[in-house]
């Protein structure tokens, strides 16, 4: 992945206190980054800056979506997105990431790259099942066809083994 001077932040003339950035993700964002399992998508990025004199602190707020695959149906959809995080960042003799909201970059940095961070952030606000009907009760979207032919694949599964015919009978008994 190269550098992209559209999420560089150029923190080294900036005032102590809190400054504000914004980036748009889409497309062309998840096109750039090699094996990116994403590759659509509109999310909005909002960075508070807040410098001080040894560290900054880094707070990420993401609103938008991402083109994802039902895992039930398997019919293309946009997840939402929405999250916030927070990083760390000190200054040190090297590069380093000793924890996951700590970053070390050398003092004489004058700007950080937040691309990687933010393609992070992204996927960490990815659900790890995705099977949105379930989230908003909305079946519109589902793809019928598939539907059925799991529904007649596992009533045949069931009908055919000799375990589910008995646990069928106490359901069945349960329900009386």
């Amino acid at each position: 992945m190269g550098k992209s001077n559209a999420f560089m932040v150029p923190f080294s003339g900036l005032k102590l206190g809190i400054h504000n950035f914004e980036f748009a993700v889409d497309n062309s964002f998840f096109e750039k980054l090699e094996y990116s399992p994403i590759t659509e998508g509109e999310v909005d990025v909002n960075l508070a800056l807040e410098k001080k004199s040894s560290m900054m602190v880094l707070n990420f707020e993401l609103s938008g979506w991402v083109g994802e695959t039902c895992d039930r149906c398997t019919v293309d959809y946009q997840q939402q997105l929405k999250g916030e995080n927070k990083i760390y960042v000190k200054f040190g003799d090297d590069y380093d990431e000793p924890d996951d909201n700590l970053i070390v970059i050398p003092r004489e940095a004058y700007e950080l790259d937040v691309t990687q961070l933010i393609y992070e952030f992204i996927g960490l606000s990815i659900p790890i099942r995705k099977v949105p009907c379930e989230e908003n009760g909305d079946t519109t979207i589902c793809d019928k066809e598939t539907l059925k032919v799991l529904e007649d694949s596992e009533s045949e599964q069931d009908n055919n083994n000799p375990l589910w015919v008995e646990l069928n009978k106490i359901k069945d008994q349960l329900k009386k």
